[in-house]
């Protein structure tokens, strides 16, 4: 009996030191905090953290498009049809560069068709004429002023051809209706244009230069009564 006894004693102590064993340990993080640590919640799985609204993207507006002036093409010009002004070039031309105070200048007015086509237009007197300005551009004469016409004259031009008019200036100012008095037009530089209708030649500069001494008359002296005049 006594065998038995301890036999079972042992059987005993040998369970106890197992079970004991087998009991789960604590991690240090669990002792200090007293539970583990959540795992992080993925987006949308924590109510308490709102996740940012992203507004929809704004769809650009369709291009709008840009209307465009149709190109109209020029006419097409027929032998014998009018000139339009794209078809003519207009010149002025001064017979010298210079002339002195009291010369009485002339001027030739030039008429071309730079055309490929032969046509007609007005080059009378009554749509052509020409001006003087000043360099700042204010008008001083023109042919029209007092000698005003009503002549017509229908040119055909070849392509090429030019058409030439002649013109006198008295070197008097003017003004349209050639009211008076007329007064004379002093020393300086001066623009000559033509203009045919709406067509404006470019401007042609000259100049008007204060008469010298008379070469022929023999120089005075002080004092010397001045010869006789012829």
């Amino acid at each position: 009996m006594l065998v038995v006894g301890i036999i079972a004693a042992i059987v005993m102590v040998v369970v106890m030191n197992s079970t004991s064993t087998e009991a789960p340990t604590a991690s240090p993080a669990a002792d200090e905090t007293g539970q583990a640590a959540a795992p992080t919640p993925l987006p949308g799985e924590n109510p308490d953290i709102k996740s940012p609204i992203q507004p929809p993207a704004q769809q650009a507006p369709p291009p709008t498009a840009t209307p465009t002036a149709a190109v109209v093409p020029p006419p097409i010009l027929k032998e014998g049809d009018d000139c339009p002004d794209s078809t003519l070039a207009v010149k002025g031309i001064t017979n010298q560069p210079q002339y002195v105070v009291g010369d009485q200048p002339k001027f030739t007015m030039v008429v071309t068709n730079i055309g490929l086509v032969a046509c007609q237009r007005d080059v009378g007197a009554a749509v052509l004429a020409a001006y003087v300005y000043t360099l700042d551009n204010q008008r001083l004469w023109s042919n029209l002023d007092c000698a005003p016409s009503n002549e017509t004259l229908i040119k055909t031009f070849q392509p090429g051809e030019q058409v030439t008019t002649e013109v006198t200036w008295t070197g008097m100012g003017s003004a349209p209706n050639c009211p008076l008095p007329r007064q004379p037009i002093g020393q300086g530089m001066y623009n000559l244009v033509v203009q045919l209708g709406n067509l404006r030649s470019a401007t042609v500069p000259f100049m008007l230069a204060q008469p010298g001494p008379d070469p022929a008359l023999p120089p005075q002296g002080p004092g010397q009564p001045p010869g006789p005049i012829g």
